[in-house]
């Protein structure tokens, strides 16, 4: 880099003032060091589904004599009604529906939760552990096949055709067997994070302190998304894997 080259553009003087103003509004809004949870501007954003179409629900503000409110509404029903029949959800209702369901946690969490984390850690138990093992060693015993194979073939003991029959049959057995093995590790993998998910909200639950109102960083801890069933009810999807469904109320 060589400096002072050309004449700027924006002098650095000016350059430094209007981050330091960026800075300061940031601040002002809330706008932490982490901003990874706050790219969209509202914490429902593209994390409501809907239960007949499956496309996202959109903000809009709906107006009406009495005053204006926050309704979120399904982006095909708003394009073609006669596609997608379900209708608006208010905002308030859907705060507080998370609200219910967070104390309700709350509440029961020796119940709920509790159990649910021991029978989530029992998930990675012998059995599947047993059957990795049993899936590697069939996949070593199909290498040792192949090399043997090849040997034989390359002594001269098998034609050409029976090589290549016997030879496909034993990779595509190669591919199943480790396809079988990455989804059981996957299988595995995701539920030791469904397990560290739930001990998380295990702990803010045993903590006892009900919610007194709708929290943006709450909501975004937990919740991996809200799908919509009907006008009065709708399914939290949390990241520990736990459906919950409960009632929306106007």
């Amino acid at each position: 880099m060589v400096q002072d080259h050309h004449a700027a553009i924006v002098s650095h003087e000016d350059f430094d003032r209007a981050n330091a103003v960026l800075r300061q509004r940031g601040k002002e809004k809330g706008n932490g060091r982490n901003t990874e949870k706050y790219q969209n501007r509202y914490s429902f954003s593209g994390r409501i589904k809907c239960s007949e179409c499956g496309d996202s629900f959109k903000r809009r503000i709906h107006y009406k004599p009495s005053g204006s409110y926050v309704a979120w509404c399904c982006a095909t029903h708003l394009t073609d009604k006669d596609v997608c029949s379900m209708k608006y959800v208010t905002d308030d209702a859907l705060k507080r529906a998370f609200v219910t369901m967070m104390n309700k946690l709350v509440f029961g969490h020796q119940i709920v939760l509790r159990p649910l984390l021991q029978s989530l850690r029992g998930m990675n138990d012998k059995a599947q552990l047993l059957k990795m093992q049993e899936l590697e060693e069939q996949i070593e015993k199909n290498m040792e096949q192949r090399q043997v194979l090849t040997s034989l073939m390359a002594g001269g003991y098998l034609e050409p055709a029976l090589f290549n029959k016997e030879s496909n049959a034993l990779a595509a057995e190669d591919e199943a067997l480790r396809q079988e093995k990455d989804s059981l590790i996957h299988s595995l993998n995701g539920n030791m994070v469904k397990a560290d998910e739930l001990q998380k909200l295990l702990r803010f639950a045993a903590k006892g302190t009900m919610l007194a109102g709708f929290d943006d960083e709450t909501f975004l801890e937990y919740v991996d998304r809200i799908t919509v069933l009907s006008r009065s009810e709708v399914s939290f999807e949390l990241k520990c894997g736990l459906c919950l469904r409960e009632r929306l109320v106007d």
